[in-house]
């Protein structure tokens, strides 16, 4: 059935923003999200899809009062791209708005900060040294689309160059597009991902069936002529079943991965989860061990510890930590590298997201934890069980946190000082790091 109004046009006035960064304006008892509108603005809008009480439009073009807060964006694919949805606004006014969004999650859950910390930002372009990119092959132009989705669609967004990520030759897109096009196999690659490891520019590619011995040759032969022109070194794997580990391709014996924290190698997996953000995760990691401040003789729990990005750190700082994490791939790795580098660190092998997991861990002086989106709600329990004297929470959901410190505060521990960490410019995502106290009730 057609909703009443789709695809009528009308003018609102936008009185503030959503949590993704898109214009709100109010009219009657409607509400109107209209992504790339800024707050005070006019503008003329189209009317797309009604969900309960919010209509989500199209931006057409702003009628009065244009916010001095926009600017035009630099990516010629913006309108179209789903990767980035803040584009059209000056970089601080990004940064602006994210301190209020997570303000306004702590305030919906009555969480009171003593103290704001300066907002941690980096370089605003070529940040990114980690992404996903589609490979779609259309069988009407006989052609290949590479590029990020578009907004609210499946739809690929056909790019040569992405601006937030590195400047190189082997990031050029529209030379990818010819070689993954010359394969036998061009309808079957369906994702790029890169990543911009400290020791080298690694790529997987994902096919939905083994490539033939011609495919291989065409594309190290591709890599050879590319690492010819490239101060860094170069690895490409690929991966050909969902679930199956990537198999390395060129150089067929490629040299670790690793990327340096804290002056550390941390060795990581080509399809590895990492901070995206260079800068700021450098950034990040300096300003949790300065709050935490980790003592000699202090036992340290260490909860989602990934591939050991804090736990490493903390490790060179305190008598032991302890990292749980999810996947024993990470577990295994992160306990050979400890004693490599002669770190007294254990690990622990657990889904968090279970109650009871963390029962048999002896106590400990303080926890940092840094869960995923969804939070850590059946953590926060043992915590509270434990009242351990601090807690450091590194949060990328500003709700899911508020959320988690609401069953903190009235428990007797007080936010001490809390601020937001630019991992990701010209997008509404945000990280938050909080260091909490136990006060007793």
């Amino acid at each position: 059935m057609k909703q009443s109004g789709k695809g009528r046009e009308l003018s609102l006035v936008i009185d503030n923003l959503n949590s993704e960064g898109q214009g709100v304006a109010r009219s009657g008892r409607d509400v109107y999200f209209v992504p790339g509108a800024l707050v005070g603005e006019k503008v003329r809008v189209r009317m797309l899809e009604r969900s309960k009480k919010i209509w989500h439009t199209q931006l057409l073009g702003i009628e009065d009062n244009e916010s001095e807060a926009r600017r035009t964006p630099d990516c010629p694919h913006y309108q179209r791209c789903g990767g980035c949805d803040l584009q059209h606004m000056q970089y601080d006014a990004q940064v602006l708005f994210k301190q209020s969004r997570v303000e306004r999650e702590f305030g919906r859950q009555k969480v009171l900060v003593d103290s704001w910390a300066a907002p941690l930002t980096s370089e605003e372009w070529h940040y990114r040294r980690k992404a996903r990119l589609g490979v779609r092959f259309s069988k009407e132009q006989q052609k290949n689309f590479i590029g990020f989705r578009e907004a609210a669609s499946s739809h690929l967004t056909d790019i040569d160059r992405c601006i937030v990520l590195p400047d190189h030759l082997a990031l050029d897109w529209s030379e990818w597009r010819q070689v993954i096009s010359s394969l036998e196999a061009a309808s079957l690659i369906t994702q790029i991902e890169p990543l911009w490891a400290d020791s080298a520019l690694v790529f997987i590619l994902r096919a939905l069936k083994p490539l033939s011995g011609n495919d291989h040759q065409v594309l190290i032969q591709t890599f050879e002529r590319w690492q010819a022109g490239s101060d860094l070194p170069l690895q490409l794997w690929v991966r050909t079943e969902k679930h199956a580990l990537p198999v390395a391709l060129w150089p067929d014996s490629p040299d670790e991965i690793w990327h340096e924290v804290d002056g550390l190698k941390l060795r990581i997996q080509a399809d590895d989860f990492i901070q995206v953000n260079r800068s700021i995760n450098q950034s990040m990691v300096t300003q949790a061990l300065e709050w935490l401040e980790p003592a000699e003789n202090e036992q340290i729990w260490d909860l989602f510890a990934g591939h050991g990005n804090f736990s490493m750190p903390l490790a060179k700082r305190c008598k032991q930590v302890i990292a749980v994490e999810g996947q024993q791939a990470m577990t295994d790795s992160l306990q050979a590298q400890a004693e490599k580098l002669a770190l007294s660190l254990q690990t622990k092998c657990a889904d968090l997201s279970a109650s009871g997991t963390l029962e048999s861990l002896p106590e400990p002086d303080a926890v940092l934890l840094d869960p995923p989106r969804a939070g850590a709600d059946t953590v926060m329990t043992e915590l509270i069980r434990r009242k351990v004297g601090r807690i450091l929470y590194v949060s990328c959901d500003p709700a899911t946190l508020a959320r988690d410190l609401a069953q903190l505060v009235p428990a007797g521990y007080e936010v001490i000082k809390a601020g937001i960490m630019d991992m990701f410019p010209q997008t509404h995502h945000v990280e938050t790091m909080v260091l909490l106290k136990y006060r007793g009730k």
